[in-house]
């Protein structure tokens, strides 16, 4: 069996490289390797997350449909969430600019449609990442959303990653601030 890591989802998630080693262990049924790894993961943490809920013995473990969202699934449905998130039209001094198409087969979005897949693929971890980053763009820009870029545009400049680290006043809700880690 071989199992493939990508930090940058155990840095997202907050997990161990033993936590996302044991549940695909698991989730591909490979539980006489369990015997032979040196694994020791945080189940109690892993179920609070709802990644797995736990049994008796680890063949009896369900892994939940959380964790399988992590390295799997449907490319053509997180382009349709981006497209129904991301304004197709804004408001410039009285006229409407188009931002892109409203289908997101049409030939329109189809650079647009590549460059999404070169950078989330089938991750929906990047592609749940990019729709919040957005979200918080919106929100913050809310008020000058005649200045949003093209979708491809926005795209190819990674523009969401301005909008990474938004802080939370202590009432919880955004400020305008931006700021990013280093």
């Amino acid at each position: 069996m071989t199992v493939e890591l990508d930090f940058e989802v155990l840095r997202q998630t907050n997990m161990s490289a033993d936590d996302f080693v044991y549940l695909y262990v698991i989730y591909r049924k490979g539980y006489n390797y369990l015997d032979n790894l040196n694994l020791k993961p945080n189940l109690d943490k892993l179920q609070e997350q709802g990644y797995v809920k736990l049994s008796d013995t680890p063949d009896q473990h369900v892994i939940r449909q959380e964790f399988i969202d992590l390295f799997s699934s449907n490319f053509d449905q997180m382009f349709a969430e981006l497209i129904s998130t991301y304004p197709m039209k804004v408001m410039v001094n009285g006229n409407i600019r188009v931002l892109h198409a409203i289908d997101p087969d049409s030939k329109s979005n189809l650079k647009a449609k590549n460059r999404y897949a070169k950078i989330v693929g089938k991750k929906l971890y990047k592609h749940k990442h990019i729709i919040s980053c957005l979200n918080n763009q919106l929100k913050v820009e809310r008020e000058n959303l005649g200045y949003m870029q093209n979708l491809e545009v926005w795209l190819n400049n990674y523009t969401w990653e301005k909008y990474e680290n938004i802080d939370k006043n202590d009432t919880g809700e955004d400020t305008t601030r931006i700021t990013r880690s280093l």
